[in-house]
């Protein structure tokens, strides 16, 4: 083997040792939840009771905002995001309209349809990606990903805003 690929294959050898360690020493230990955001599988989403949550309504129609949360609810997943948008509907009642619908549930076609997105996501009028703080938010897919939870509320005021 001439010497560039022996090189080559040395620095690839020693990548590949970095990236198993680097997952080695970012996994939890047996037993611990850790503290970071879990994987999808992982202690703070396994499966449920095996039905799906029923979808939750909070609000009337025709409020300023419109909420829906698609979330993965049965397999407790996203408990973090659901309790923010609770949260900023408790603080706004009067002006969100909020659904909640279980990812696994009989209704989430439907709600998957309406904000066309399939996978997890928050929609608030019809959008899903913001700006705060100099920062575009998605909120969509896992927690701590392309959102955190914390992000919610604060958007949500400032679509509030907006709208006065």
């Amino acid at each position: 083997m001439p010497s560039g690929e022996k090189k080559v294959a040395v620095i690839l050898g020693l990548i590949l040792v970095a990236l198993v360690m680097l997952y080695l020493t970012t996994q939890p230990k047996a037993g611990e939840s850790g503290s970071g955001p879990q994987l999808a599988g992982g202690p703070d989403c396994a499966p449920g009771g095996g039905g799906a949550a029923e979808t939750q309504v909070l609000g009337k129609p025709g409020a300023k905002l419109e909420i829906i949360a698609v979330l993965p609810i049965s397999h407790g997943c996203h408990a973090a995001t659901e309790a923010e948008v609770k949260k900023a509907y408790e603080a706004h009642p009067d002006d969100i309209y909020l659904t909640i619908v279980d990812l696994m549930g009989p209704d989430a076609a439907q709600y998957r349809e309406k904000v066309g997105v399939a996978w997890t996501v928050v929609s608030i009028n019809g959008r899903s990606t913001f700006h705060l703080d100099g920062r575009s938010i998605t909120i969509q897919q896992m927690e701590h990903r392309t959102y955190r939870p914390s992000d919610i509320v604060p958007i949500v005021e400032a679509e509030l805003e907006k709208l006065s």
